[in-house]
């Protein structure tokens, strides 16, 4: 059974006219008559009542004109829908995203982006850096947000999307935390809370390699799961911490804040599997990357 019989069908069923039916879907009438013929073949029931006096239809094609009706609005829709998928109009999106990023990347992307794909259906899954990768790996995760470097971005390409200034955080109580300037080589001897190697490796190796080309020695060093562990672990006064500025915004007691010099940003990017071939996904990525040039003019 083919859509252009059903057509046939229903304009027949709609005029009883064979003749009428036919000028209106531009055929002849025995091409049409043709159509018909077959369609009650391939069915095994007649539609039709034929006299030379006029066309009815049966109690079966009067059924039969309901569901064809219904046939061919699904069979449009699908259409419509495979052509809205294949532009990145509809379809799921699985995101991933770190805390830092709901703050000052996500929501500006997420609400640009919908602008151009309202109907784009979102799911957002906070997890931390390392968790991402191998939820992008596995393609379990369409778009990541994470902290970079990667140690190991194999298979991955990303976008940068964010940059802000580390800052030194230091117990209120910390006998540095009285100085309004501090040098780098203040901080050698200190207890340091630091962010995990094992939720964001590349990060906490870039911070590992700035401290020891600065020579700072830690006294002792103190490991934080994620980033708010890690400033409460200094608001508590368990040591001092090299982090992102964003940090400052949990805003706990007993911290203080000083400028560091000499360190480049954190970066924050989006990331996903090389060769992605998710319509939706890929729009969503050009979005981000009108954004990450506004960021490097």
């Amino acid at each position: 059974m083919e859509s252009s019989q059903l057509r046939c069908f229903l304009e027949v069923a709609e005029t009883l006219h064979f003749t009428r039916a036919a000028e209106r879907l531009h055929l002849s009438q025995p091409a049409l008559s043709t159509q018909i013929d077959k369609l009650e073949r391939e069915l095994g029931v007649d539609l039709f009542e034929r006299s030379h006096k006029k066309t009815t239809l049966t109690y079966a094609g009067t059924l039969y004109r309901d569901e064809a009706r219904k046939i061919l609005a699904l069979g449009s829709r699908a259409v419509e829908r495979a052509r809205l998928a294949a532009a990145g109009q509809i379809g799921r999106l699985r995101i991933g995203f770190i805390s830092t990023a709901t703050a000052y990347v996500v929501p500006q992307l997420i609400a640009e982006f919908r602008k151009q794909a309202p109907h784009v259906e979102l799911d957002l899954h906070h997890s931390l850096t390392a968790e991402q990768v191998k939820l992008l790996s596995s393609g379990e995760l369409d778009i990541g947000f994470l902290r970079v470097p990667l140690p190991e971005p194999r298979g991955l390409s990303t976008i940068l999307v964010h940059q802000e200034p580390y800052k030194l955080f230091l117990p209120a109580t910390h006998p540095l935390a009285s100085r309004p300037l501090l040098d780098w080589q203040d901080l050698d001897g200190a207890d340091f809370v630091t962010y995990s190697q094992l939720n964001a490796p590349g990060v906490a190796a870039a911070l590992a390699l700035v401290m020891q080309q600065a020579g700072i020695r830690p006294a002792a060093t103190h490991a934080a799961s994620d980033m708010y562990s890690l400033i409460s672990l200094v608001s508590a006064g368990v040591g001092i911490a090299i982090a992102p500025a964003s940090l400052q915004h949990y805003r706990l007691p007993n911290v203080v804040i000083r400028d560091l010099q000499g360190i480049r940003p954190s970066e924050v990017a989006l990331a996903h599997r090389d060769g992605i071939d998710h319509p939706a996904a890929l729009a969503f990525i050009r979005t981000a990357r009108a954004m990450s040039q506004s960021i490097q003019r």
